[in-house]
């Protein structure tokens, strides 16, 4: 019989439903509690997908029955919290960003080592089994030589929303960039720009398009939007597709929809189930069989490089920037 592996949440926010709907999805997972500064929050998600609120990050640090922390508070937190459950001898699921700094991201891979744990970054949507086709897809040749891959995020956010997240080029285009990697590797330059729509003096981006240039000749273009939904009859919510002198594969959230209040994106299946993917690789794969995650620190190191580019572009008004890894 597969092992029972009791989880805790260290952040009991937004994106802390999707993450019990993922743990309920797992059989030999149950979730053991909740901490969030706001305890209603902590309440809300053990009401809902069981264990108990947590008065401290230190109780559950303490608890012997915890074998691992999904760290779901802001970016500014996750370093020390995740380093304080490792060397508590907790495995951990780092949601994402997962780091601002490549220092941050290097002392998180020392300390992991160092504890002899799993540190594997919230990296879900390359957990759709739809994504891990397409990567076996790539890999096989079976596509021919790969020409272009597109991925298309469009996702309306409320001015409360999209303040709570950020810009999207961090906010969204994380997901962008640890997805090119998976399925085409590293770029080696990029070029974006950003853009807003509503308020013209907010500090955060609204929507950004950046043009990756792979070392195979093939591009990548990263689309992200909190601005407006697509209603058309093919929408592009959230679309991949990869096209090569062979073939092509695509893959869309709106493969299956239904109504969901709560958060952006809620009642699209894709969505939920990468969740599910995720934790049962985590879980199963990562911390029972001693495997890889699909994207792991190394490759949130290098999204953060492709995104600082990015961003380094938009400064400069279109610029060409070459991507430094590891810097």
């Amino acid at each position: 019989m597969t092992r029972e592996v009791r989880l805790a949440f260290v952040g009991a926010g937004t994106v802390a439903e999707m993450h019990g709907r993922g743990v309920s999805g797992v059989p030999n997972v149950r979730l053991a509690g909740a901490y969030d500064v706001d305890r209603r929050k902590a309440k809300a998600i053990t009401s809902r997908f069981g264990g108990r609120v947590f008065d401290s990050l230190e109780e559950v640090l303490c608890d012997r029955d915890v074998d691992a922390v999904h760290v779901l508070t802001p970016v500014d937190h996750h370093v020390s919290q995740a380093i304080a459950c490792l060397r508590a001898g907790k495995h951990v699921l780092l949601e994402k960003p997962v780091a601002n700094t490549h220092e941050e991201l290097a002392l998180l891979q020392s300390v992991a080592k160092g504890a002899g744990r799993v540190c594997m970054p919230a990296h879900n949507y390359i957990y759709a089994p739809s994504v891990r086709r397409a990567k076996r897809l790539v890999e096989t040749g079976k596509l021919g030589q790969i020409t272009s891959l597109w991925i298309l995020y469009n996702i309306f956010h409320s001015e409360q929303a999209a303040e709570n997240y950020g810009g999207v080029v961090r906010a969204v285009c994380t997901h962008h960039a640890y997805s090119v990697l998976y399925l085409l590797g590293r770029p080696r330059r990029v070029s974006a720009v950003a853009s807003r729509i509503r308020d013209r003096q907010a500090s955060r981006e609204e929507q950004a398009m950046i043009v990756c240039e792979m070392e195979s000749g093939a591009i990548a273009n990263l689309w992200s939007s909190f601005a407006a939904d697509d209603p058309t009859s093919d929408p592009w919510a959230v679309v991949y597709k990869v096209l090569g002198t062979n073939g092509g594969v695509s893959y869309s959230w709106h493969e299956a929809q239904f109504n969901d209040e709560g958060g952006p994106a809620w009642g699209m299946p894709c969505y939920e189930e990468s969740f599910v993917e995720e934790i049962d690789h985590f879980v199963n794969q990562c911390i029972l069989a001693d495997g890889l995650p699909l994207s792991t620190l190394d490759d949130a190191a290098d999204a953060l490089s492709i995104l600082t580019a990015a961003e380094r572009s938009i400064a400069k008004a279109d610029a060409l920037a070459t991507v430094v890894y590891g810097e």
